[in-house]
């Protein structure tokens, strides 16, 4: 709990110089649930699936700007979620072996899978952070996402949590795409990103430990008797906006590299660097829009590569939005091929409250057996701004 009176420390010692130059602060507090219900076929080839999933999250906003242009921000958010406590962090375990070590970046390994007792609710300050923003960059000091995820490009879809790749909520529990370049989590980390110049933006970060037990990647949860232990990450990432005047076309695309010492936390597992290259583009025009997503991680341990990529498109109309979106993986340490597809319709609606309706189709296809799940699944997100001040 002390993490974020750290990471708001600077603020408020900034806080004084920033009143003698008399300029605002502003103080908002924003909310954001979603609820996934989904209705899936029965479990006969071993695939646990969770009818009901939720998140919930508070973000707290401290903005100033000194009266050089100098953008001081402090940000914080609480997010307490149940997910499918057989897939935590969207790590897992697909076969037997007990020895089995988890990927450093995949979290997958061909062990058995995590019992998921009491393991279904948890809560995590996943982003606390202080930064300043002016004419020679942005930086960026404590909890928050590396800037290879930051960069992040790919294919839109109507759903947000129970996507077909990156899922943050996990229904069928088979969700094994993942093409986010995500390899410290939201462990505490320094950042640093360029102006935009010419259409592009650079960024670095270095992450000292990358330990944090997310919600959203803790590969140590993936193996019974070895878990990868990473730190000394830097990760490397440029991403690019272009907007043809002439069609109206958009173009946003990104390439991310980064790499991490890896070692054995505990167990006996010949873990070693882990290096990760990423790419992904986003085309935009008029009311349509897609894009494609692709990773490929080293994974930390020998032979052992993970490969992910997606593709999807979607048109915004005016009674409803549609997506279709397709991914593949595969996962060379622990023997597995996944696939994963969405077909959706989705409405934004006033008073941020947003409804999504999709069909799925997840499988992994394992050492000792494939699993499938297919079915509906309903989302709903209500958002909005809980509170807002503007103190002089």
């Amino acid at each position: 709990m002390r993490t974020p009176f750290l990471v708001l420390s600077p603020v408020l010692l900034a806080a004084p110089m920033a009143m003698a130059e008399r300029p605002p602060i502003e103080l908002e507090l924003d909310s954001e649930t979603v609820l996934v219900v989904s209705a899936l076929g029965d479990d006969d080839q071993g695939a646990n699936s969770e009818g009901f999933l939720a998140e919930t999250s508070l973000i707290g906003t401290a903005e100033s700007v000194l009266d050089n242009g100098v953008r001081l921000r402090s940000r914080i958010a609480l997010r307490v979620q149940k997910d499918n406590p057989f897939r935590p962090g969207f790590s897992g375990g697909f076969g037997t072996d007990p020895a089995a070590a988890p990927g450093a970046f995949s979290g997958f390994s061909s062990g058995p899978v995590p019992n998921g007792d009491g393991d279904d609710l948890r809560g995590r300050f996943e982003t606390a952070y202080f930064q300043i923003d002016g004419g020679y960059g942005e930086l960026r000091l404590g909890k928050d996402q590396g800037i290879a995820a930051r960069f992040f490009e790919g294919a839109p879809e109507v759903l947000s949590h129970a996507r077909a790749d990156n899922a943050l909520l996990d229904p069928t529990g088979l969700s094994g795409v993942r093409t986010r370049h995500d390899l410290t989590g939201p462990s505490a980390k320094l950042s640093y990103a360029t102006p935009r110049l010419l259409g592009f933006r650079a960024g670095l970060s270095y992450t000292p430990e990358a330990d944090a037990d997310g919600l959203d990647r803790r590969p140590a949860a993936g193996g019974a008797l070895s878990a990868p232990d990473t730190e000394n990450a830097i990760e490397l990432a440029l991403n690019g906006s272009r907007t043809l005047r002439d069609s109206g076309l958009k173009i946003d695309g990104t390439l991310a590299w980064s790499k991490a010492d890896t070692k054995t936390r505990f167990g006996s597992a010949p873990y070693e660097d882990t290096e990760t290259l990423s790419a992904g583009l986003r085309l935009e025009q008029g009311r349509w829009s897609g894009g494609l997503s692709s990773l490929n991680s080293g994974n930390g341990l020998p032979n052992a590569d993970y490969t992910a990529w997606s593709t999807g498109l979607m048109r915004e109309g005016d009674l409803f939005d549609i997506s279709i979106k397709y991914g593949e993986a595969e996962d060379d340490g622990a023997n597995l091929e996944a696939t994963s597809w969405r077909l959706g319709v989705g409405k934004t609606f006033s008073g941020g409250t947003k409804l999504a309706l999709a069909y799925l189709d997840d499988e992994i296809a394992g050492p000792t057996q494939t699993q499938s799940n297919q079915g509906i699944v309903f989302e709903i997100t209500l958002s909005g701004e809980m509170f807002a001040l503007t103190s002089y």
